[in-house]
């Protein structure tokens, strides 16, 4: 009896099922597919991706026919009066695609919210299908009829806010300044992104023995040995074992060479990438800047650390940042054993003495760490050659910034350049900007420090092989890309500043140093966007930094601050999109009406240090807080249902030097460098993931950035007059517009 009852039960667990139903099951389904799709492009295999789709989709169809029909079968014995199929094969797309994108981090209700919305969607429109497939209508007039539904479909989905990218502030066009024009304290430079006179030869070096890639393997130029960092890592995934061939005991040190093809000694650059997927290898990625610096007379490696990334299969190792710096170094050791030797071609021709550093991403990061390598590695008996090698220059671009065993590097007398974009989806913050705090110089060292922000750039494009999303699928296909720049214009900046900043640090050409204190010096050889740089140099006297006292009218140089018309002014700590501390502080003003001034009345010994220096400027960074004045704006915006902020003027302001002799000389800032507008991004390219997606990650559209300004001390004398130095008795900001808050920091003089 009970066998009978089962039988019949299956038998009409389909009944319900009608044609239009049937329809829709079909919708759902497709639902469920494309989402196995998208997903399988964001946890590669390394066997392609043409090989991933097909193998999860199939995968995929046969486990939804299991589900629905053991769904099926038990609606059926609870007698559910439903179509049941169509329930099943609804609950399991939406159930897929909600673990497709809740383990892709887009939280508990978004992941509810889209998988219910896209599932659903899905299916209506295969009901539709199937609804119209049944009407006694014209083929001719169900086309149109359809035609027309999609029409307003799509329609509604065009004209919608929420479908579009968020808005973001807008600034009056009256209060909006020009900040690319040249004036005449700009030197033009020549392009240091062409290619040089020197022919390039390409080899590469590694193990030979490369399961993935021939050029590290059978086709290997130079075959090394490995090294072993069972010291360092103490996780190593069995499944990355199987996949590379070997666990952490037998690291290979493989690497990608552009090496100038005339004889001769050349100073070396090591390029290290940071946490792509794994299977996704990205040491390739920066080869249009291993070919360039190669020509201009610089040896140039791109190393391989793919086996230390991420893989949705196999993790990543434990302590992989520490490794990451550590290989770094390896690989120096073995460029340094072979330069030593004969027979190859590094025999003889590195120079160990100027060698330059370059990291993106975590790799950005890794440069910084292996140039401090005594803060983690004093105690690593393997690495004793390095007290040999000379490492002149550190460049991160886009780099992270985590404590790795409670430390951060420390940098003394290296060069050190960064760079960020305002629309960086996945480093979001710019990192970079506090390991420039972190970097001191000799009076007498001769390096200086800088920093490159990139309205529109972001992460990935620095990088060939990443391509122009910042997240893998499917958080990546949310992203707004639609005002990103051109793949080949971001990586122009790239060429334009790590080109320079080499040939600077290692080469001596100095006519490149205007680059990095005036961005504008190069516009000539950039694309068109928004930019902020930020400056400085050994021998810089400092008249105020805010770091190491407690009240904020007594200067640490000596001296004493004073404000008028200020609505507020305190020392605070600098602080980034998500308003952590950048781990520097600055003197924060805020004012309501035009002529409120801040002043800095000098100590007797402020200048001493500069006194005798040819062309001195007056310098000092200033970030445009003016994100804080919208919050109240914002409030009033959202209660009200208006749908655009905008920002208050762009701050002007007049600097004014008084004189021992009770004299004042003023300059007026936009006549040297106007405030630039600040970069506001709208990461998601719906308005309504932009506070939801990754725990609110880009809920923030701004931050902060420092510009750096210089003033020559010869603009304020008076005409045909000289100023001296010795003369300036108080320094003191106007502002003539109004309202606004900034933060001032690095105030002093420097050698011009």
């Amino acid at each position: 009896m009970a066998k009978e009852w089962l039988i019949g039960r299956f038998r009409v667990r389909k009944q319900q099922d009608t044609f239009v139903w049937r329809a829709a099951s079909g919708g759902a389904a497709l639902s469920g597919v494309l989402s196995m799709a998208v997903a399988a492009l964001g946890i590669p295999t390394g066997f392609g991706t043409g090989t991933d789709l097909i193998v999860f989709t199939a995968l995929n169809l046969a486990a939804m026919q299991l589900a629905s029909l053991l769904l099926s079968v038990i609606f059926s014995l609870l007698y559910i009066p439903l179509p049941r199929r169509f329930v099943s094969v609804l609950l399991y797309a939406g159930t897929e695609t909600y673990l497709i994108l809740h383990f892709a981090e887009f939280g508990l209700m978004l992941s509810i919210a889209i998988s219910a919305g896209f599932t659903v969607a899905f299916a209506l429109v295969g009901g539709a299908i199937g609804l119209f497939a049944r009407l006694r209508m014209s083929t001719a007039g169900k086309w149109l009829t359809g035609t027309l539904i999609a029409a307003v479909c799509a329609s509604q989905l065009f004209l919608n806010d929420w479908t579009a990218p968020a808005k973001v502030p807008h600034r009056e066009a009256a209060g909006v300044v020009d900040t690319g024009g040249i004036n005449g304290h700009e030197e033009q430079i020549p392009d240091p992104s062409r290619q040089g006179s020197q022919g390039v030869r390409a080899f590469t070096y590694g193990s030979g023995e490369d399961k993935h890639r021939a050029l590290f393997g059978e086709n290997v130029d130079i075959k090394t040995g490995s090294v072993d960092a069972s010291s360092y890592i103490t996780k190593w995934s069995k499944l990355k074992t199987y996949f590379w061939g070997f666990d952490q005991s037998r690291l290979p040190l493989n690497g990608r060479v552009w090496m100038p093809d005339k004889e001769g000694v050349y100073p070396l650059a090591l390029i290290v990438h940071g946490n792509h997927l794994m299977e996704h290898f990205s040491d390739g990625g920066y080869g249009y800047l291993g070919e360039l610096l190669a020509s201009q007379g610089i040896i140039a490696v791109s190393v391989d650390e793919n086996f230390l990334n991420y893989s949705v299969w196999s993790g990543i190792p434990d302590h992989d940042m520490k490794t990451r710096a550590w290989v770094l170094l390896k690989h120096l050791q073995q460029i340094q054993q072979l330069s030593g030797q004969e027979g190859n071609p590094f025999s003889g021709r590195v120079d160990m003495d100027r060698v330059a550093l370059i990291g993106h991403s975590r790799g950005g990061q890794a440069v910084a760490m292996a140039a401090d390598a005594d803060r983690w590695f004093k105690k690593d008996p393997t690495l004793g050659s390095l007290s040999h090698v000379r490492i002149q220059a550190v460049a991160a671009i886009a780099p992270t910034d985590k404590k790795v065993d409670s430390l951060s590097a420390q940098l003394k007398d290296v060069h050190y350049l960064t760079i960020q974009g305002a629309r960086d989806a996945d480093v979001n913050n710019f990192y970079g900007d506090r390991q420039y705090n972190r970097v001191d110089f000799s009076a007498d060292s001769g390096k200086f420090k800088a920093e490159l922000y990139i309205e529109d750039a972001n992460h990935s494009q620095f990088n060939t092989e990443w391509g122009r999303m910042d997240e893998r699928p499917p958080g990546g296909l949310f992203l707004n890309r639609n005002e990103l720049l051109e793949e080949e214009d971001q990586r122009q900046i790239s060429k334009v500043y790590i080109s320079a900043f080499l040939q600077t640090a290692l080469l001596g050409e100095k006519e490149y140093e205007p680059l990095f204190r005036d961005y504008r010096n190069g516009l000539a050889w950039l694309p068109v966007t928004g930019y902020m740089n930020r400056y400085e140099e050994a021998g810089f006297a400092e008249i105020a930094r805010y770091e190491h006292y407690g009240g904020k009218t007594m200067l640490e140089g000596g001296g004493k601050a004073s404000a008028a018309g200020m609505d507020k002014w305190q020392v605070d700590f600098a602080k980034d999109r998500d308003g952590n501390s950048k781990g520097t502080k600055g003197i924060e003003l805020s004012w309501t009406h035009p002529g409120a001034a801040y002043s800095l009345a000098l100590s007797p010994s402020a200048a001493a240090g500069q006194s005798s220096a040819q062309d001195p400027v007056l310098a000092f960074s200033m970030a445009n807080l003016e994100r804080d004045l919208l919050a109240k704006q914002d409030k009033a915006e959202s209660e009200s249902g208006a749908a655009t902020l905008m920002l208050p003027p762009l701050p002007k302001l007049e600097v004014e030097l008084t004189l021992q002799d009770g004299r004042k000389r003023a300059i007026e800032l936009d006549k040297v460098m106007p405030v630039p507008s600040s970069a506001y991004t709208s990461f998601m390219s719906w308005s309504w993931l932009e506070k939801r997606m990754k725990d609110g990650k880009y809920k923030q559209a701004n931050e902060p950035v420092f510009q750096t300004y210089l003033l020559p001390i010869a603009d304020f004398a008076a005409e045909g007059g000289e100023l001296s130095l010795k003369e300036i008795s108080r320094i003191t900001f106007r502002f003539t517009s109004g309202p606004g808050k900034v933060m001032l920091d690095d105030i002093g003089f420097m050698p011009g």
